[in-house]
C-alpha cells in the first residue's frame, strides 16, 4: 500500500512537471521532466544490483552454550561488497529452540551502505533450555526511491545450546541412593582409578606406579607422583522424563534433573545419565564422572525430541537395563516434579 501511494504521487508531480512544460516550453521543465523518467529506472536497477552481491553472516557470541534466562547475543552481518546502497532492507529473522519446537520471528530493518554493508546484534533471552536457533530465511531490498522491493532467499542460520538453571542443592537420603547404585568400571576413569588428582610430589617407596608423572619426572630427573584424593566407586543411574505435555513442567524436569547431577557429582559420585531417545526408539546412556561433562550430557540430550507419555523412559528400563537394580527418576507430577528411587522391574 505504502509503495502505490507513492508512485500515485510521483507520478503526480511528474504530470504536473509534464503540464509546465507543454504550457512554457522550458528547458529547464524538459530536462526535470527526464530526470523525473530516469531517476525511478535508475533505483530499480541499483537495488536489482545490489540484490546480486548482498550476502548475509550470522554468529553467535560469548561462550560455547549458555544459561536459562541469560542474554544471548547473535551477531548478523549483512555484507555489501558493491558500491550500491539501500535505506531499507528488511531482514526477516526466525528463532526456534528446535528441542522445545517453539517458534517466533522478527522483521529488522537496516541501512546498508557501500561497500561495508550493516552489522548488528539481537541479544535472545531463552525461557527454556534447547537449542536456541536464530536464522535469516530472507531479506527484502528497497530501491533508494521506494517504488520496488527485491526480495532474495539466504537461509543462514546459527545456533546455541542453553543449559537449565540449578534450583539450589538437591537434598537425598544417603542409605536409600547407596542401595540403587551399580559399582563403577574403573578403567573409564582419568587416571585409571577412583581419584582426582589434587597435587604433585615427590616419588615415595610404596606409591603405585600408575601414579607417576613420567613427563615432569623426566624433566626434573627425578620420580613425580600425582597425588590424589579418593573419589566414590559408585554409580547412579538418573532417568529423566522428557514429556512434552507441558512445556513448563518439562523446563522443572530438566532443571531438577541439572541440579540432581551436579549435587552427586560435588559429592564424588558418579552418574549415568540415562534417557529415552524417542527419534531412534532407544536409551542414549552417558556417564558423567566430572562437573564439565555434565554440560555437554545435557546439549547431547537436547537433540532428541520429547515425548508424549510421560513414564515413557520408565517403561523400557527393566528390558534393556536388566542389570540396573534401582535409579533415581525424575517425572512430571500434576503441580511439581516427583523425583524417587525407582525399583527396575
Amino acid at each position: 500500500m505504502e509503495t502505490i501511494v507513492r508512485i500515485i504521487i510521483y507520478g503526480f508531480f511528474l504530470g504536473i512537471n509534464g503540464l509546465m512544460f507543454l504550457f512554457l516550453h522550458s528547458h529547464f521543465y524538459f530536462t526535470f521532466f527526464v530526470l523525473m523518467i530516469m531517476a525511478p529506472v535508475i533505483s530499480i536497477l541499483c537495488a536489482a544490483l545490489l540484490k546480486r552481491k548482498l550476502s548475509v553472516e550470522i554468529t553467535v557470541l560469548g561462550e560455547n552454550c549458555a544459561k536459562q534466562h541469560e542474554d544471548v547475543y547473535f551477531q548478523i552481518r549483512v555484507k555489501n561488497p558493491s558500491f550500491f546502497i539501500s535505506l531499507d532492507t528488511k531482514l526477516y529473522i526466525e528463532f526456534e529452540n528446535t528441542f522445545l519446537n517453539t517458534k517466533g520471528s522478527k522483521v529488522v530493518s537496516v541501512p546498508v551502505r557501500m561497500l561495508k554493508g550493516y552489522t548488528f546484534e539481537i541479544p535472545v533471552t531463552p525461557s527454556f533450555p534447547g537449542i536456541v536457533k536464530v536464522c535469516v530465511a530472507k531479506v527484502k531490498i528497497k530501491d533508494l526511491m521506494g517504488f520496488w522491493y527485491f526480495g532474495k532467499k539466504v537461509f543462514v542460520a546459527a545456533e546455541m545450546p542453553v543449559v537449565p538453571y540449578r534450583r539450589g542443592t538437591f537434598q537425598y537420603d544417603a542409605s536409600a541412593v547407596e542401595q540403587g547404585m551399580l559399582e563403577s568400571e574403573e578403567s573409564t576413569k582419568r587416571g585409571n582409578d577412583f581419584s582426582d588428582v589434587q597435587e604433585i610430589r615427590e616419588y615415595i617407596p610404596g606409591d603405585r606406579l600408575m601414579s607417576i608423572h613420567w613427563k615432569l619426572s623426566a624433566k626434573r630427573d627425578i620420580l613425580m607422583v600425582k597425588d590424589r584424593v579418593s573419589m566414590s566407586d559408585k554409580q547412579l543411574v538418573i532417568v529423566p522424563e522428557l514429556w512434552s505435555g507441558s512445556l513448563q513442567m518439562l523446563d522443572m524436569v530438566l532443571a531438577s534433573a541439572y541440579t540432581i547431577i551436579h549435587t552427586f557429582i560435588e559429592d564424588k559420585t558418579t552418574v549415568r545419565l540415562v534417557y529415552w531417545s524417542a527419534k531412534r526408539y532407544e536409551y542414549d546412556d552417558i556417564r558423567i564422572d566430572y562437573a564439565e561433562d555434565v554440560d555437554r550430557a545435557f546439549i547431547q540430550m537436547f537433540y532428541e525430541q520429547p515425548y508424549s507419555n510421560p513414564n515413557e523412559a520408565a517403561e523400557h528400563m527393566a528390558g534393556v537395563y536388566p542389570e540396573v537394580r534401582s535409579y533415581l527418576h525424575v517425572a512430571p507430577g500434576q503441580d511439581d516434579v516427583i523425583i524417587r528411587i525407582r525399583e527396575n522391574g
